[in-house]
C-alpha cells in the first residue's frame, strides 16, 4: 500500500510512504492502511491512501482479471488493432487491475509503450487457478 501526499501548489499527489500490512482479508487490510495513514497524516488533509496491492494470489477479497493490450496497426486504408498480449493480475476491483496490469506489462520482453489496454475483465469459474500472464502474439 502506498501513502500519498499533495505536496503545497502540486497538482498530483506523490508517494511519500510505503506500508506492508498483513491481514485475513481486504476489510481488514483497508482499516489498517486507515489506520496508517491516520497516524502518518496526523491533521494534514494533503494525504490519501494509494493502491492497496495483494502479494498473495487468491487473498480474500481479491478476484483475478485478465487485461488484454492491443496495438494499433496501419492496414492499406485503415488501421487495425491487434490483441498482442493479456495479463492476469489478482486485485481488489477492475480499476485496480488496470493499474496493476500497466505496471507488470513493463516486465515483459518485448514490450512496446505503444501497447495500450483495451479491456479489464474479471475471470471467475474454471480456470480461476490457471496460470498467469500470457501472449497471445
Amino acid at each position: 500500500m502506498t501513502l500519498l501526499r499533495r505536496p503545497p501548489g502540486a497538482r498530483r499527489p506523490r508517494v511519500a510512504a510505503r506500508v506492508v500490512l498483513e491481514a485475513p482479508d481486504l476489510q481488514e487490510a483497508r482499516r489498517a492502511a486507515e489506520a496508517a495513514l491516520d497516524e502518518r497524516s496526523g491533521d494534514e488533509a494533503r494525504w490519501s491512501l494509494g493502491m492497496l496491492r495483494p502479494l498473495t494470489p487468491m487473498a480474500p477479497g481479491t478476484h483475478r482479471y485478465r487485461a488484454t493490450f492491443a496495438r494499433w496497426e496501419d492496414d492499406d486504408d485503415r488501421f487495425v488493432r491487434i490483441d498482442v498480449h493479456h495479463c492476469d493480475v489478482w486485485a481488489a476491483d477492475a480499476q485496480s487491475a488496470r493499474r496493476l496490469a500497466q505496471q507488470e506489462i513493463r516486465k515483459v520482453a518485448g514490450y512496446e509503450p505503444s501497447w495500450r489496454i483495451r479491456q479489464v475483465a474479471r475471470v471467475d469459474g474454471t480456470g480461476a487457478r490457471g496460470r498467469v500472464g500470457g501472449g497471445l502474439r
